[in-house]
């Protein structure tokens, strides 16, 4: 991922600062703006679905101090926390284990991690370094958690 990825003009910046706070604005300017999105996590993170902002089957909202709304849950705003909702590639640097838990809570109250956003189905496998990286560690213990090994043997070669 380039820096040009992650790079949000400094008017969006601020004018997005004054609407969700300073620290969400890095993060939420990409999809007010339609800035470039290749770093952008729509499939474990939130999405914009025409005006609104989702993840898995719920409506994401923003205050104006950057703390996350999701069900009427509030979730303080951390850089942590963002990274984990916005990004595929995640600075871990940010992140701490109280933002994985909320995380964690968050994917689960939305059914974010799983097939179609439906509640009781299979968790969503991907490929991405997110999943491999956090997805799968999240959801350990899981039915999902035995396919998973499944697909990563490999296969026996007969000679």
């Amino acid at each position: 991922m380039s820096a040009d990825d992650l790079r949000v003009e400094p008017h969006l910046l601020d004018y997005g600062a004054m609407n969700v706070g300073a620290l969400a604005s890095p993060y939420v300017s990409f999809y007010l703006y339609e800035c470039k999105k290749r770093s952008l996590d729509i499939d474990y993170g939130i999405r914009r679905d025409g005006d609104r902002f989702m993840i898995g089957d719920s409506r994401v909202g923003v205050d104006s101090d950057g703390n996350i709304h999701i069900k009427n849950v509030q979730f303080p705003a951390t850089k942590g926390l963002s990274e984990l909702l916005t990004r595929k590639r995640v600075d871990k640097e940010s992140v701490t284990t109280v933002d994985l838990k909320q995380y964690k809570t968050i994917l689960e109250m939305a059914n974010a991690h799983l097939e179609g956003y439906e509640p009781h189905a299979n968790i969503r496998i991907s490929k991405g370094l997110k999943y491999k990286e956090i997805i799968s560690t999240l959801s350990s213990g899981t039915r999902q958690s035995g396919v998973e090994a499944a697909l990563r043997r490999e296969w026996i070669t007969y000679k």
